[in-house]
């Protein structure tokens, strides 16, 4: 028996030494933490989209938020800034009929379209004649207000009287009690078919400062007209908003037309004529502009104090020289579609003009109001 037990106890101790060198993971080891792991790799998958979705809301949410304040604040400079002509304060006849934005023709066509520092369009679902010659329906998101802009350049670096004036300009000397307009074209003022006046600039401009010596001041005529375009960047070689601007994506934008000259070395690239308009988008994600309009409801007292009334979508003739406010109404979207958000229930108020909505698609939007108040017009009664 105890040979017996010598003969078994090597091979006893060779099984225990062996278990004792065992490394490694068991089959059912191995799986366990294979899955495991795919539990912590698919966690943290999930978590790092939720985050890159977040902060992909947060930037579009921000420069939406960006977009409709600058939108707000460039109208709302530009409105403050109408019907700034100098010293000239005697103000104008008022219009029997709106002026022309898009006639450039000559001094007594400038002259008709400062009698009117703001003009609008009440959400025509077409371009309206005359402005359509100048802006194309296929350019203008129906429905959406129009909005026309006229001042003289406030830059203090003023051109002098008797330097080279840039062709194809329009600029206006003004004293307290007098104006003159003229369009420079190689150095001589054009002459619109009842026009008459020609000669050098200095000819042309010839008012004088109080001291009855000095030339007055001239400043470069300014017309902007605003307004809600289907697109940003056109296809190329196109001049309209089609399906395939914005690379096949069309977005929204507000865009203004700035009276230009070719001859201006600052005038964008795509001003249309000496002069002629050239188009500046303004702001992507802009989808509808709607104005309401203050108009003086002291204008037929003697004694006009420049107090605004209830807001109106769209003045009579007779109004347009009683605006003392303005109230803008933006409705702003984001850039792109958000996952998981449906506006299909939510509407807008814009204003006057009633609400708009709901939408049947996947954009946040939000609506931008500001009342500005006309000043040039409006302190001139108070």
């Amino acid at each position: 028996m105890h040979h017996i037990m010598q003969h078994l106890a090597p091979s006893h101790t060779r099984r225990l030494i062996a278990r004792s060198r065992q490394s490694g993971l068991t089959l059912i080891e191995f799986m366990v933490a294979a899955v495991i792991g795919l539990i912590l790799v698919a966690g943290l998958s999930v978590l790092m989209a939720n985050q890159s979705t977040a902060r992909s809301e947060q930037d579009q949410s921000g420069r939406q938020i960006e977009n409709g304040r600058y939108a707000l604040a460039a109208l709302q400079a530009d409105i403050q800034h109408a019907g700034y002509y100098g010293q000239y304060s005697y103000g104008f006849t008022a219009p029997t009929v709106l002026p022309n934005p898009c006639d450039l023709t000559g001094p007594k066509e400038i002259d008709a379209n400062m009698a009117l520092p703001i003009q609008g369009y009440d959400s025509p679902t077409s371009v309206p004649a005359p402005l359509s010659t100048c802006l194309p329906d296929a350019n203008h998101v129906s429905g959406t207000d129009i909005l026309v802009i006229r001042r003289l350049e406030a830059d203090d670096s003023l051109p002098p009287v008797n330097a080279s004036l840039l062709v194809g300009q329009f600029y206006v000397q003004t004293t307290p009690a007098a104006k003159a307009t003229g369009l420079v074209i190689a150095a001589n003022r054009v002459k619109a078919a009842d026009d008459t006046t020609t000669g050098a600039p200095t000819a042309i401009f010839s008012l004088l400062k109080k001291d009855g010596i000095n030339a007055a001041e001239l400043r470069r005529y300014v017309q902007h007209i605003y307004f809600v375009s289907p697109c940003n960047v056109y296809a190329a070689g196109a001049t309209t908003c089609s399906a395939a601007a914005d690379n096949g994506k069309p977005v929204p934008t507000l865009k203004r037309l700035d009276l230009c000259t070719t001859g201006d070395p600052a005038a964008p690239a795509n001003c249309s004529g000496s002069p002629g308009f050239a188009v500046v988008p303004l702001v992507e994600g802009v989808q509808n502009m709607q104005i309401d309009y203050g108009i003086d409801v002291t204008a037929a007292a003697t004694t006009p104090d420049g107090t605004p009334g209830p807001m109106v979508t769209a003045p009579a003739l007779a109004d347009w020289s009683n605006l003392m406010a303005v109230q803008v109404n933006l409705l702003v979207r984001n850039s792109n579609p958000s996952a998981g958000h449906s506006d299909v229930q939510k509407t807008y108020s814009m204003g006057s003009a009633g609400s708009v909505g709901p939408f049947s698609d996947a954009y946040k939007r939000h609506v931008y109001v500001a009342t500005v108040r006309v000043v040039n017009l409006s302190q001139q009664r108070e």
